[in-house]
C-alpha cells in the first residue's frame, strides 16, 4: 500500500483518495478506505444514476466520477459529482470506424484515465480525446481502425505529464505515449503482433534501473522507458493471449494468463500442410483456412506471407503454454526469462478478470465463482473454494479496501470476503443487474458501474 501512495505522490496530480484509472492507482486494484461490507440496491445506498450503456469502470479524481458510454454511431463522456451523483457534463463524439469484437465486449469497453487536471478516454471506433475535469474538450488524437479478434479494449495510462496507450492487434501493433498537455506524440514503437489479440492495461514499474511501462503481451511480459520508448527489459515463454492486467506491488509484479487454446486445438505442420495445394511444402494465405488462417498474422513473423514449419513450431510451443498466474521479479535489463520468474500457480488461473496483490496475498477469481487466494511470496495455495451463492461467470476485476476484498459476478453477486488466507466470506450481495465493470473505491465508498446504472455505497451515518 505504501508504493501506492507513493506513487500518487510521485506525479503530483491525484491523490491517495482518487481513483484515476482501471482498477484504481497504478492499476492494482487495493485503496485506502472503509466502504460497506453489507450493501445493496435498498441498504447503504448514497446515491444511484442512469449512465449511457458501456461496460468500463468509473474512475473518481478530485470528487469528480468520469464514466464512458454510447448510443448508436454516438460515444460519452460523462461527469459526475461522486458525492451526490449529479451528472455535470456530457460530452459527445462520433463513430469514425467500426471494430469487429466478441458479443461480450463492448464499444465503450476501455476505462478512462484520469488525474487533478484532465481525463483521457478511448473509444477504438473513434479514437482517444482528453478533457478538462469541467468537461472542457482539449484534445483528440487519431488511431486507424483496429483489427483483433476480439476487439481491443486496453485502457489508456495518464502518468505524470505523458498518457501511453497499448494496441496489440493482429496488424501493426504498437505502444504510444503522448504528450498529456496537448496530445502530440513523444513516442510510438512497434510492438509484436497477436492474431488472437492481447487485451491487457499497461502498469507503472518503479524498482528497476529505471521507471518503466509494463505490458503484458502474447509470450512476453516487456517494459518500455517512460521517456524513450526503449525496450529496456523482458520475460518470454508467458501463455498467449492475455486478458488480465497485471498488478504491481513494490518489485513483484503478478499476472494472470488463461492459456489461448489445448493441444488438440492447435494442429502439428503435417495436417497444416494437408492443404498446401502448390506443394511448396509451406502455407500461404490463399491456402490457409480455420485456425491456420485466424492466426497467419501472428506466425508469419517474417512477413513473406508464407508460413514454414519452424515459424508454426515456434506458434504452437507459445499458444500451448498452460494457463498460469504467474509472479515476476525483475533486476536489471534485457532479457530477464531465466532470473526473474519468482513462481507460477496453474490452479483457479482467470480468464478475464485480474489478480489482485494485497497485504501478502494474492487473489483471483475464474468462472463458475472459483476463488484462489495465493502466498504472495512463495506461490503456495492458502485455498481454493466456490464463493457461495455467486457461481456464475466472471469479467469484473476483484478490489481490495481496509479488511475487505470485493468481487462482482456477470450475474450481479457481489461477494464481500475478509482478506487474508482463510477467505471468510462476510456477505453477497444481489444486485440483480449484470456487472462487467470493475467497483471503485474511494474512503468509504464504493462505486458499482452493472450494465442498468451507476451506484454509489457508502455506510449511513
Amino acid at each position: 500500500m505504501r508504493l501506492i501512495v507513493l506513487l500518487a505522490a510521485a506525479s503530483g496530480l491525484f491523490a491517495d483518495t482518487d481513483w484515476p484509472r482501471f482498477r484504481g492507482p497504478n492499476g492494482a486494484g487495493v485503496a485506502d478506505g472503509n466502504p460497506p461490507a453489507d450493501f445493496g440496491p435498498a441498504k447503504n445506498l448514497a446515491w444511484k444514476a442512469s449512465p449511457p450503456a458501456g461496460k468500463s469502470s468509473p474512475v473518481i479524481v478530485n470528487g469528480k466520477l468520469i464514466l464512458t458510454g454510447h448510443n448508436g454511431e454516438s460515444f460519452f463522456t460523462v461527469g459526475y459529482d461522486a458525492a451526490t451523483g449529479r451528472e455535470l457534463w456530457r460530452r459527445e463524439l462520433k463513430r469514425r470506424n467500426t471494430q469487429k469484437r466478441h458479443k461480450l465486449n463492448d464499444a465503450a469497453a476501455p476505462t478512462a484515465a484520469a488525474d487533478r487536471r484532465r481525463a483521457v478516454v478511448f473509444f477504438t471506433e473513434f479514437r482517444l480525446a482528453s478533457y478538462a475535469l469541467d468537461g472542457t474538450p482539449e484534445w483528440t488524437y487519431p488511431l486507424d481502425a483496429m483489427s483483433s479478434m476480439q476487439g481491443v479494449s486496453a485502457s489508456p495510462v495518464l502518468h505524470g505529464d505523458t498518457v501511453f496507450l497499448v494496441i496489440d492487434q493482429a496488424r501493426d501493433s504498437f505502444v504510444l505515449a503522448l504528450n498529456a498537455a496537448n496530445g502530440e506524440v513523444r513516442w510510438r514503437k512497434p510492438r509484436p503482433d497477436s492474431a488472437g489479440g492481447v487485451y491487457s492495461s499497461p502498469v507503472i514499474f518503479t524498482a528497476g534501473p529505471e521507471p518503466v511501462l509494463g505490458v503484458l503481451g502474447d509470450i512476453e511480459f516487456s517494459a518500455y522507458s517512460l521517456k524513450t520508448g526503449e525496450r529496456v527489459w523482458w520475460v518470454s515463454g508467458l501463455p498467449s493471449q492475455g486478458k488480465t492486467s497485471p498488478a504491481v506491488n513494490g518489485d513483484r509484479i503478478v499476472m494472470s494468463v488463461n492459456a489461448m487454446a489445448e493441444e488438440a486445438q492447435i494442429p502439428v505442420f503435417a495436417a497444416v500442410l494437408a492443404a498446401d495445394a502448390n506443394g511448396n511444402g509451406k502455407l500461404d494465405w490463399d491456402e490457409a483456412k480455420g485456425v491456420p488462417r485466424a492466426v497467419f498474422p501472428t506466425v508469419d513473423r517474417n512477413r513473406d506471407n508464407l508460413v514454414d514449419e519452424t515459424e508454426w513450431a515456434d506458434f504452437r510451443v507459445q499458444a500451448l503454454q498452460p494457463s498460469a498466474t504467474i509472479s515476476i521479479r525483475p533486476k536489471g535489463r534485457g532479457d530477464l526469462t531465466r532470473t526473474a520468474v519468482e513462481w507460477r500457480a496453474l490452479r483457479a488461473v482467470p480468464n478475464v478478470p485480474s489478480p489482485l496483490l494485497a497485504g501478502g496475498y494474492v487473489y483471483t477469481v475464474r468462472n463458475g465463482g472459483v476463488a484462489g487466494i495465493y502466498d504472495a511470496a512463495s506461490g503456495d495455495v492458502k485455498k481454493e473454494f466456490r464463493l457461495p451463492g455467486a457461481l456464475g461467470d466472471y469479467y469484473a476485476s476483484p478490489v481490495a479496501s481496509g479488511k475487505h476484498v470485493y468481487f462482482a459476478s456477470m450475474e450481479g453477486k457481489i461477494t464481500v470476503m475478509e482478506a487474508g488466507a482463510d477467505g471468510r466470506v462476510v456477505s453477497t450481495i444481489p444486485m440483480e443487474e449484470e456487472i462487467f465493470a470493475t467497483p471503485a473505491i474511494v474512503g468509504d465508498a464504493l462505486y458499482v458501474r452493472t450494465q442498468q446504472g451507476l451506484y454509489c455505497f457508502r455506510k449511513a451515518d
